[in-house]
């Protein structure tokens, strides 16, 4: 399988993320530009996700 080379940058905080999001509701964009767009989303929000508040958790969290 080929290689998909993405010139979409990732959104490095929280603004630049909703704006990428805004970007993909509206554009009408199709192909490798749709799936460039929404991994770079993913990527930056599991990025952002995972860098916030790691001390807020709470203890047992993940037995719910």
């Amino acid at each position: 399988m080929a290689e998909l080379v993405c010139n979409i940058p990732n959104p490095r905080n929280a603004q630049e993320l909703e704006q990428a999001i805004r970007r993909y509701k509206t554009t009408d964009l199709t192909g490798n530009d749709l799936f460039c767009l929404w991994q770079a989303i993913r990527d930056a929000a599991l990025a952002l996700a995972s860098s916030e508040g790691e001390g807020d958790r709470v203890s047992g969290e993940s037995s719910y």
